[in-house]
């Protein structure tokens, strides 16, 4: 019995080393999921968060869903959550079809390192090892930030100073 435990142990252990807490390319962060509907986010976030309308919506993120293969109707925008650094989310037909998820503004750079996705990405990562682990990427600059999508494998990652500052999540388009 006491090596079936600490078998376990180090298998967990093993598995969730560098992060805490798992992005699933094509899937969510945690029990925000694509897929959900509002009344699901305000229930697991705690609010609603300010609704905005498409056209609203900044031109980085507006090019972003383009290149994701993302139709969206409109953009919650979340600020002051302190246990996940859910920043944006994007819906269609009330449903999430993609997940913000950022170290902006100051106070979710602390929540961000607990953060990684199951194939080894993590917060402050450089673009080097965005590029190892996801492969070639459609890429824009703006800003002084540069971003890649990765449609295939549902997530999008955002680059500022050669570390990676935000990642978004989508469902996976095949081409």
């Amino acid at each position: 019995m006491r090596i079936i435990l600490t078998s376990l142990y180090i298998f967990i252990f093993c598995a969730t080393s560098g992060y805490g807490q798992f992005l699933i390319p094509g899937e969510g962060i945690m029990d925000v999921k694509i897929g959900s509907d509002w009344d699901e986010v305000e229930w697991e976030l705690g609010f609603k968060g300010n609704k905005i309308e498409k056209s609203d919506v900044g031109s980085t993120l507006q090019f972003i869903a383009l290149k994701a293969g993302i139709e969206y109707d409109y953009v919650v925008s979340y600020q002051h959550i302190m246990w996940l650094p859910v920043s944006d989310l994007f819906f269609k037909d009330d449903r999430i079809i993609m997940i913000q998820i950022s170290s902006f503004p100051e106070y979710y750079k602390m929540l961000c390192a607990d953060f990684g996705t199951v194939e080894g990405l993590n917060f402050w990562d450089d673009s080097g090892k965005v590029k190892e682990i996801y492969g070639n990427f459609d890429e824009l600059e703006n800003d002084g930030k540069s971003y890649f999508v990765y449609k295939e494998q549902g997530i999008g990652v955002e680059i500022l100073d050669n570390e990676v500052r935000a990642m978004l999540i989508f469902q996976r388009q095949m081409e």
